[in-house]
């Protein structure tokens, strides 16, 4: 199963030294090195407050982290631990009875991938 090597956000601050500068708005960027032993890949998202009823919806329950398309996940009140949590619990859910290239395609779903654009 992958899990979390590295989480780090916008200018490459690591998670522990991270403090949010609550404002009105906000969208940050959230990278992802996700892996095991044999190696791993990185992800990338945003994080918005900016919720629209009508696109977001809810794909953990428990968790007030909304999904809106691919790589856009909304929290209307950012804690960086609950969507640490929140990522961890996706990606063990997505890894249910999956191998590595199966978990990789299913995380897709919600974040980009390095090589998403890849052209050989």
């Amino acid at each position: 199963m992958l899990s979390i090597q590295y989480i780090y956000f916008d200018d490459h601050q690591s998670f522990d030294d991270f403090e949010f500068k609550n404002s009105d708005y906000f969208v940050l960027t959230v990278y992802l090195a996700l892996g095991n032993e044999r190696g791993g890949s990185l992800f990338y998202f945003d994080v918005t407050n900016d919720y629209y009823p009508s696109s977001d919806h809810i794909i953990i329950k428990d968790y007030e982290v909304y999904f809106r398309k691919k790589a856009e996940f909304v929290m209307k009140d950012f804690d960086k631990y609950i969507l640490l949590n929140f990522i961890n619990t996706l990606i063990e859910e997505k890894s249910i009875n999956k191998n590595e290239n199966e978990i990789s395609n299913s995380l897709s779903k919600y974040f980009h991938w390095e090589f998403d654009n890849y052209v050989p």
